[in-house]
């Protein structure tokens, strides 16, 4: 049959017990003077293992006391470097937030300037396109006055023939004009402006597909 294990604590408690009654028997088969001489012989050591053991727990705390200063020391560092990094992430960020706001309004002038551009260009083009229809007409009366002045046409086709030149150019003028000021967007020169409808938009249902 397998002995039990013994237990350690239980055999040392027991073991201590059983010196300290015998160091009681001892003590009571001594004399008085017996006991005096054993108390003295025994103070000296008792005193010195008793400094022995508080200069060693001195000495134990003065260590631990060293390393929770060097802890504190050292955990006071990296509060101030993660501050610091803190800081300095914080001023990183700011400078990226300007930078970025600043890319913004340069974009939105650099897509605005390119509007005013498109719309100036295309302004001196329809005026190029006005100057050339009024040449033209210019030129239709030049050579009706060449033909008035050779006797090949008569003042009434004349004049007819002009005042109807006279009068297409400047109803081109005209809508031109009208259209630029009135219906054209101010932005966007190939965009529109038309009069707000009246009443409620309705959107067209969608029809389902099969």
């Amino acid at each position: 049959m397998k002995e039990p294990f013994v237990n350690l604590d239980t055999l040392i408690q027991q073991t201590s017990l059983l010196s300290d009654m015998e160091l009681q028997a001892y003590l009571a088969n001594l004399s008085d003077s017996q006991k005096t001489e054993f108390v003295g012989e025994n103070v000296v050591g008792a005193v010195d293992s008793v400094k022995q053991q508080k200069s060693s727990k001195f000495n134990d705390l003065f260590d631990q006391m060293i390393g929770a200063d060097n802890n504190v020391t050292s955990a006071a560092y990296y509060i101030a470097r993660t501050r610091d990094l803190t800081d300095f992430a914080k001023d990183v960020d700011d400078v990226m937030v300007k930078q970025l706001n600043s890319a913004d309004i340069n974009a939105g002038l650099a897509s605005r300037q390119n509007e005013i551009n498109e719309w100036a260009n295309f302004n001196k083009l329809d005026t190029l396109y006005i100057m050339q229809i009024l040449f033209v007409s210019l030129s239709f009366v030049g050579i009706l006055a060449y033909l008035l002045s050779t006797g090949s046409i008569g003042h009434p086709l004349f004049a007819f023939l002009s005042y109807s030149i006279a009068a297409v150019s400047v109803l081109m003028l005209i809508i031109r004009w009208r259209y630029t000021n009135v219906a054209r967007d101010g932005r966007y020169w190939h965009k529109a402006r038309f009069p707000a409808q009246k009443g409620k938009v309705t959107i067209a249902p969608i029809c389902p597909t099969a």
